[in-house]
């Protein structure tokens, strides 16, 4: 089945070989057929799941860019998909249109209004609560490690769930 929010984007031959290999590695190694044959399609099965997962998830990654201020189309045009309607395909299979179009409707009225944006609104907000960039004055400064976005991810309970790992 061809998916049309990832055109343009194809796998060689080679790059899907390896992936089965690495990931089937044990249903391939299977000496019996039968079970071969049982073991490579609980995969297959699987990994439609992880693509519809993979889909969710992308999804929800351009719908958090539209909500952080950037237009459906900037989105489109700064990431492979290129088309509002490749943009707005993915936010739906996300089921993140509610919060786009609540998102959206507010920045329009904000804008019309001429209130501040976004920015403001959380330095407002976090002045309001005492958390002022300037509030930790006279205390210890965070270690460097935690002070600095290293690009690392930390896992969430399902991540840990899904991987099998302690929650």
């Amino acid at each position: 089945m061809s998916d049309p929010t990832t055109d343009g984007l194809e796998p060689t031959p080679a790059e899907i070989d390896g992936m089965v290999r690495n990931l089937c590695a044990y249903a391939l190694g299977e000496p019996d057929p039968i079970q071969r044959y049982e073991g490579l399609t609980h995969q297959q099965v699987l990994f439609e799941g992880m693509v519809e997962a993979l889909r969710r998830e992308r999804g929800r990654l351009v719908a958090d860019l539209v909500v952080a201020g950037a237009s459906v189309t900037e989105v489109a045009q700064q990431t492979s998909l290129g088309t509002v309607v490749k943009v707005r395909k993915l936010i739906s299979l996300a089921d993140q249109t509610q919060r786009v179009n609540e998102a959206t409707a507010a920045r329009k009225e904000a804008t019309r209004k001429g209130k501040p944006g976004r920015e403001e609104e959380a330095d407002a907000c976090q002045e309001k609560a005492g958390h002022r960039a300037d509030a930790g004055a006279g205390r210890e400064p965070l270690p460097q490690h935690l002070a600095v976005p290293n690009g690392k991810r930390l896992l969430t309970p399902d991540d840990r769930a899904a991987l099998g790992l302690p929650v």
